[in-house]
């Protein structure tokens, strides 16, 4: 208890540099539980949407890679199409549960002034495809008929029975989907038949949705459509997973190096500071030698402050990261051209300890110098002078 005011005290001669010292270290230390958060809140959240599309896998245009397949899924446009045709070559596969043709497009809504995304099934399966979804109204019985997404209805401030012109066509809003916290909020949901006249592209597709009746049979049953259906690719939810996080990995890999910075100029930063205080303190240290401490002792506690320092920082630093997770997954928005939805940066305990231990090397690294150097300053010497 006597060492802990010690050390507490000393922190406090310089109440200025200490807290400087903190901002740096909670600020290196915010980063890199920030990245370390999202990167994980990232591959959680897709994973959870991918789950939510009640799909095993898509079928796209052959040459069509990875990166078009997840766009498709979450609200993107391609510029290729399928031919409807192969959904009657694919109902002779048993294996095969559901069958989901998807288009998606964007649209101008001239009386709200924006784009639209609009996204076109076939309303007869959305039941089976969507179980999760609450609907206030009904699904749509006709081809002029459209369910919209809770933020289209809240930003145009719509509701049951009001109508949306896409390209000289009115549709009739027969129901709004309950928020669901993801990318379907967004969307104006269209009947595939409608949304294929609108394009000129009857009996075309951007994608096609599989639902197999067993998981087991995937490799087998993708194996044998590309096989006996030329001109195709195949994209398992697992790869539209992947690709999403490749996509986003020189974001990250931009992040980790700013927080590499960070972390570098905060141990300089903790490394002067505890050096100055070290010359600041000589005769001090120079009468706790004289007066029956050991050099061990001395390095203890110059350690011991910095580890104290590194530790208060480390804290700091992840509380900060918690509280304006919201703001910096805004700020992330705007550089990334894909993200879940949800939260993306919470408390995990795992993660927040790790960043601790990080934050206690940093201490302890950049205090060997300057314990190193308390612990040689002569007793003799500095009673002399």
């Amino acid at each position: 208890m006597t060492f802990l005011k010690l050390y507490i005290n000393s922190l406090l001669r310089n109440k200025i540099r200490t807290l400087l010292t903190l901002i740096g270290i909670s600020a290196s230390i915010a980063i890199l539980f920030s990245i370390f958060s999202f990167n994980r809140g990232f591959e959680r959240n897709i994973k959870k949407e991918t789950e939510k599309t009640g799909l095993h896998f898509m079928i796209v245009p052959s040459g069509c890679p990875h990166e078009v397949a997840s766009l498709i899924l979450h609200g993107a446009v391609s510029p290729k199409f399928l031919d409807m045709d192969i959904t009657e070559k694919l109902r002779s596969f048993r294996e095969i549960e559901l069958i989901s043709p998807i288009i998606v497009t964007q649209a101008p809504n001239i009386k709200y002034d924006r784009i639209d995304i609009l996204y076109g099934i076939e309303f007869s399966i959305l039941k089976i495809l969507k179980p999760y979804w609450d609907i206030e109204g009904n699904i749509p019985t006709n081809d002029y008929e459209i369910i919209i997404g809770s933020d289209i209805a809240e930003h145009y401030k719509i509701k049951i029975g009001d109508t949306l012109n896409y390209k000289g066509v009115q549709f009739r809003v027969s129901g709004i989907v309950k928020r669901t916290f993801s990318q379907e909020d967004a969307y104006v949901y269209i009947s595939l038949k409608s949304l294929q006249k609108l394009l000129n592209k009857e009996g075309k597709a951007s994608a096609i949705g599989i639902r197999i009746k067993n998981i087991g049979d995937l490799n087998k049953i993708t194996e044998d459509i590309s096989n006996k259906i030329p001109g195709i690719q195949i994209v398992t939810m697992s790869q539209v997973v992947n690709s999403l996080s490749v996509m986003a990995t020189s974001a990250k890999i931009l992040s980790l190096s700013i927080a590499i910075i960070a972390i570098i100029i905060s141990a300089v930063g903790v490394m002067n500071s505890i050096l100055t205080s070290v010359f600041e303190r000589t005769s001090e240290i120079g009468i706790m030698r004289a007066i029956g401490a050991s050099k061990f002792d001395i390095f203890r506690i110059i350690i011991m402050e910095n580890i104290l320092l590194s530790i208060l920082g480390g804290v700091i630093g992840i509380l900060f990261s918690v509280i304006s997770s919201t703001v910096i997954e805004k700020f992330l928005k705007k550089f990334l051209f894909y993200l879940p939805s949800g939260k993306l940066i919470t408390f995990e305990f795992h993660i927040a300890l790790v960043c601790l231990i990080f934050s206690l090397f940093i201490g302890v690294v950049s205090g060997l110098y300057p314990a190193y150097r308390a612990s040689k300053i002569n007793p003799i010497e500095v009673i002399k002078t």
